[in-house]
Formats: C-alpha cells, structure tokens, sequence
C-alpha cells in the first residue's frame, strides 16, 4: 500500500522493497515446512538418493551461509576430516537439513562467536556436525527440540517449530540418526549421521 502512495520518496521506496523481499522469502519457508510436515505426516516425503561426496555437501554448504556469517560478524569453521567419503543421499534435502542447523546457529550466535562445520566418516557412516557459541539450551527442553511446533523461547517468532521435526525426518529417512548435545553457556552441538556408500565390489577377471 505503502509503494501506491505518489508522495513516498525513492530511498524509502528501495527500503520497503527490500523488506517485502525479506518477508515473501520468509512466508516462502514457512509454507514449504508446512507442506514437508503434512508429508512426514501421510508417509510420502520423498527422497531423490545419489552418490555424492562428503566434502561437496559440506562445501555447498559454506558456500550459502559464509555471507551470512560475514553480515552477522561471526567465524564459520569448516573442517572436513573425510571429504571423499561417498555417501547415498538426497543432496537437496541434505542441504535443507544442513541449512536449518546453520540458520539455527547463526540467530543464536552473537556477533564475535564462531559457527562450525564439522564432517568426517564414524564407523562405517559419515557423521556431520553443526557447532555455536551461543546460550545453549537447558536440559528440560532438549527432549522437545524435535517436536513439530515446539519452540524454545515462547515469545520467538522467527519460525512455527517445524524446522528440527523436518530434519529429523530427513535425517531418519536415510535411515541415520540426529541428535544435540548442550549446556547453558556452553554452546550446542547438533549431529547427524549419514549412510556410507558400500565399496564397489571387485570386477571378476
């Protein structure tokens, strides 16, 4: 309404701009974790399995959330101790779990912490770690934390609660596991593991 008015100058005009940008991007997140937990809800959240590599997941990851980590003032940490370990997986939605711990840890960080990725094989799977300096959380929550529509903060509005549900899902889809481990003012830890790739079988002669 604001942009139909004759009389709203240009730089306010690029100002309002901006922020509608930011809130269709927002409702666009909302919407597509409403659609994901109605899915994880009827047994039909699918999964597009590929051999793709452990440091190219990690990497792709980087590559979204350093921006980020800049704006924010924050030091995002990769270290990938097994980059070449192959694993079969969904890579988009991979990502999406990824993205939802990193996005997680970015809004609890404060200016001046550090975020860190962490990859490497764990006994016969690949095991993925997103760690902050943040607040932690208190043990009575931590069971909560992947419930749909659970919030930690009841006066957050940042999200509706789906994002850890959906990852669990995700995650348990590939048939892995998620968890956190956490303390207040100690930072959280959230870790998941993904299947490894069996190794080819040797070709008869």
């Amino acid at each position: 309404q604001l942009l139909g008015e004759p009389l709203v100058p240009h730089e306010r005009r690029e100002e309002l701009v901006s922020m509608t940008g930011r809130a269709v991007e927002q409702m666009g997140r909302l919407v597509a974790d409403l659609l994901d937990a109605v899915r994880m809800q009827a047994g039909r959240l699918t999964l597009d399995l590929e051999s793709v590599e452990l440091g190219t997941l990690v990497e792709q990851s980087e590559e979204m959330f350093r921006p980020l980590a800049d704006e924010r003032h924050v030091t995002l940490d990769v270290r990938t101790s097994d980059g070449d370990l192959v694993v079969r997986a969904d890579r988009v939605r991979v990502q999406q779990v990824l993205g939802n711990l990193l996005n997680n840890a970015m809004k609890f960080t404060p200016a001046g912490g550090r975020v860190t990725i962490h990859a490497r094989a764990e006994k016969g799977q690949a095991l993925l770690q997103v760690s902050d300096s943040g607040p932690g959380i208190a043990a009575d929550r931590i069971p909560h934390l992947f419930e749909q529509f659970w919030q930690g903060q009841g006066g957050d509005r940042r999200g509706v609660g789906l994002g850890l549900a959906i990852a669990k899902g995700i995650v348990e889809g590939h048939g892995g596991r998620i968890w956190v481990d956490s303390a207040p003012g100690k930072g959280s830890t959230f870790s998941f593991t993904l299947p490894a790739e069996p190794p080819a079988a040797p070709s008869a002669e």
